[in-house]
This record gives C-alpha cells, structure tokens and sequence, in this order.
C-alpha cells in the first residue's frame, strides 16, 4: 500500500513518539493527545452550536406540538428558526466527520507493511492485529473476545449521550446516531488492528473527560 502525504505526517509523528517513550502503544497514545489538542476548535465550535441548539429549544418544542399532524410543514417551520438564529443541526457531526478522516488515515499507516515493526506491542497484544484477549472455537467475524473494540463501543455511547444532551427532540439525527453509532464502531473497529482501536478508545476517552468539563462549565 502506498504511504500519501497526510499518512506520511502521522508515521513520521508516531514514530518519532515511539522512540520517545521506547513503545509504539505509548506512541499511539500521545499521537492521540496531540490530535484531540489540535481538533479542540472545532469541539469548541462544536459545543457553541449544541447551545444555540438548546437556546431554541422551547421554540422547537411549540413547533412540534403544533405541526404534529404535519411533518412537511413543520420541517419547512423548522428550518426557518435554524436560520433565523444561524444554527445548523448537522454542526455537531463536523469533529466526528474529522474523526473519522484521522480514524482511517491511522488505519492506513497502520495496514502498511513497512509502517510500524510487525512484532509492535502494547500490554498483551500486537498492534497489528486485534487484540484478541479469549479465542472463542468457532471461526468468523466474531471468533475472538476484543476487548477494545466493546470498550469502544461503551465509550462511543456515553460521548454521544453527552454531547447530545438537551438537543435529542429538536435534533432527531443526533438521536439517531446516539443509538446506531456505537454499532456501527462495533463492527467496523472489531477485526481491525489494535494499534486503530486503541487510538480510538484513547481519543473517545479523552472526549467524555473533555466534555464533562464543558457540561461543568455550563452549571
């Protein structure tokens, strides 16, 4: 597989890290700190839309009582108070759009024969393969216990649910994702090298922490 500019610039990083602290995982980790650094931004845009999102939500709440009967018309109402206070409903997904580009980018490196040692390791398991805690006897998909991957899948789910909150009625797609997301990690991240997932635990462990204080913040 060719290496392009963007997974150049995260080999580089990730191995100048490595030999930093002596371990590719610990490598990882800091790549990811660094990342959730960059991005901050536009977790703080982020977080500005969810507060428009909540500011009108009393005004949605009439509106949907109101046009109950009529789903095209109370879109057309709706969409008209996202525009009268400059919100857009999708914001939210805009780091997770990001994340997602990071997500396979690192996956890219890390598919690579000639990225990282094959032999790289992080606690118990070798960063290019899953981390296969328990064997299960039966082959597929699912013949091993990940642990990361489910950790994955809890952590996902908290994030949403937090990042979410107060906007599910006025912002079905955010509730949707709150549900259907998680799932979707599950069976993306499953089999996919444990170097990937423990970026993605990291980084979605680092965001429920982050968005614990901006919750904070609020009270």
């Amino acid at each position: 597989m060719r290496i392009g500019p963007l997974e150049g610039v995260f080999l580089t990083t990730l191995k100048k890290l490595s030999e930093f602290t002596g371990n590719y995982g610990i490598g990882i980790i800091l790549l990811t700190v660094l990342i959730r650094v960059i991005i901050l931004p536009l977790t703080i845009k982020q977080e500005k839309s969810m507060k428009k999102m909540r500011d009108i939500q009393p005004e949605v709440d009439k509106l949907r009582e109101k046009y109950k009967d009529n789903p095209q018309e109370m879109q057309i109402k709706m969409q008209e108070i996202y525009k009268k206070n400059q919100v857009n409903p999708m914001a939210g997904c805009l780091p997770l759009f990001v994340q997602m580009c990071i997500f396979i980018t690192l996956f890219r490196v890390l598919n690579d024969a000639n990225s990282i040692p094959n032999d790289a390791t992080f606690l118990w398991f070798n960063l290019k393969q899953p981390d296969a805690l328990v064997k299960l006897p039966f082959t597929g998909m699912f013949s091993a216990i990940n642990i990361f991957p489910l950790l994955n899948t809890v952590v996902t789910f908290f994030q949403q649910k937090m990042m979410s909150t107060g906007t599910q009625d006025s912002n079905p797609q955010m509730k949707t994702m709150l549900y259907t997301l998680p799932l979707v990690i599950l069976v993306m991240t499953y089999n996919m090298p444990s170097g990937v997932s423990l970026y993605w635990f990291t980084s979605s462990l680092l965001a429920v922490i982050q968005q614990f204080f901006i919750m904070k913040g609020r009270n």
